[in-house]
């Protein structure tokens, strides 16, 4: 093996030799097709790793300088927005923050962020699905809570936010963004519903 492309390989990627001798095996001594084909298997399992779309990929690949693990944390940690709109918006905005919790009222630990932010304006087509379960009692202070919380937290145990997120899914409405945002939702739902022991709602206004 040319030791002058090993070294040429090697000023450009950080890796060890054995990796370098290997693709320039692969591919035929060529040095640039080498840089460019390991860093589309970076991407490709960044891809496999993450299920995010290839253009949000590669500009969060090459915002982490290229390292894989960097780029997979960058990606689940990013904030989940739900709603109609084609911008998404920044958590500054009055809107409803949920996320899953266990019994003893604590978050789980995953490699994706739990959390998502739906907009005021967006949780106005979905809210009476809410109310209608009302009263609940706090699982956590035992308390009766007679209304639905548009400014703390509101707790609703797996069986309630179950048949909340099928009352959500039986709206009809002839709006495609509407149909999305609501799509997104149930999905949201019903992967946290699979582990949760409650659902939490967060009013910020």
């Amino acid at each position: 093996m040319d030791s002058t492309k090993i070294k040429q390989i090697r000023s450009r990627l950080t890796i060890p030799l054995n990796r370098a001798v290997e693709l320039l095996k692969r591919y035929d001594g060529n040095i640039n097709t080498c840089v460019q084909e390991f860093h589309n298997e970076n991407i490709k399992e960044i891809i496999r790793k993450t299920e995010c779309d290839v253009k949000t990929v590669k500009e969060y690949y090459s915002a982490c300088n290229n390292e894989i693990v960097k780029t997979i944390e960058s990606i689940n940690s990013r904030e989940v927005i739900i709603t109609t709109r084609n911008t998404k918006l920044s958590r500054s905005e009055i809107g409803f923050i949920l996320w899953p919790e266990n019994k003893d009222g604590k978050g789980y630990k995953t490699s994706k962020r739990n959390d998502i932010f739906i907009p005021t304006s967006d949780f106005e087509y979905i809210i009476d699905e809410f109310k209608d379960v009302f009263p609940l009692k706090d699982p956590f202070d035992n308390i009766t809570e007679e209304y639905f919380d548009v400014t703390g937290n509101n707790y609703f145990d797996n069986e309630t936010s179950k048949k909340i997120i099928k009352n959500v899914s039986k709206i009809k409405t002839k709006e495609p963004k509407v149909k999305k945002f609501i799509s997104e939702l149930a999905e949201w739902f019903n992967e946290k519903l699979e582990y949760a022991d409650y659902i939490v709602v967060y009013g910020n206004l």
